[in-house]
């Protein structure tokens, strides 16, 4: 569990909040040259707003662009030269069910992209420059299928992958009843039981 301050302003120095983590990303903090490790813990601090489900930025949908250029203060950031790092804060600090969040709201962007994106039409037949139909070997018109079938299938599916999303949410939910801050569990009053 990471050590987070209500509010991080960005000067707090993830590192010194969360020691353990020293041992864990060792070569990224090690590689680290500036001065009190500053741009490593600045990093660190991006991963959690980017990766961490308590974090106010988890579910805004450009969230990458706001971090980099809001917190980072830095356009030219690219992500995929973390990629290790940001492998490693999934596996090291999310927990199962925050991992399966995090998979499942990665999952639902691109589909949703996916789904906006994609023209619905229908199934036509093929023609020719002269808009005429083009005929197969067989003599019968080639038909060129359309998305509309195949949108109309995956949005009516949609209601499910909730009902799905609804199950890992109560899991999540459950496991930070049973769990508090540094693995001991919640008293009655901080799990809602009360």
């Amino acid at each position: 569990m990471i050590n987070a301050p209500q509010m991080i302003k960005g000067d707090e120095n993830f590192w010194e909040l969360n020691p353990e983590f020293k041992i864990i990303f060792d070569i990224f903090y090690s590689s680290d040259k500036s001065k009190g490790k500053e741009e490593s813990s600045k990093i660190m601090w991006a991963m959690y707003f980017k990766l961490h489900p308590d974090s106010n930025f988890y579910n805004l949908p450009d969230k990458d662009d706001i971090i980099k250029n809001k917190f980072l203060k830095r356009p030219d950031f690219k992500w995929e030269t973390y990629e290790d790092v940001e492998l490693m804060f999934i596996n090291a600090v999310l927990t199962q069910a925050e991992r399966s969040l995090y998979e499942w709201n990665e999952f639902m962007k691109k589909r949703d992209k996916y789904l906006k994106n994609t023209e619905y039409y229908f199934d036509t037949y093929m023609t020719d420059n002269n808009g005429d139909n083009v005929l197969s070997k067989t003599g019968k018109f080639i038909t060129l299928k359309g998305t509309a079938q195949q949108l109309d299938l995956a949005l009516s599916v949609t209601p499910k992958l909730f009902l799905d999303y609804g199950k890992i949410m109560k899991e999540l939910k459950e496991e930070r009843i049973k769990k508090g801050k540094g693995n001991k569990p919640l008293s009655a009053s901080d799990s809602d039981r009360i």
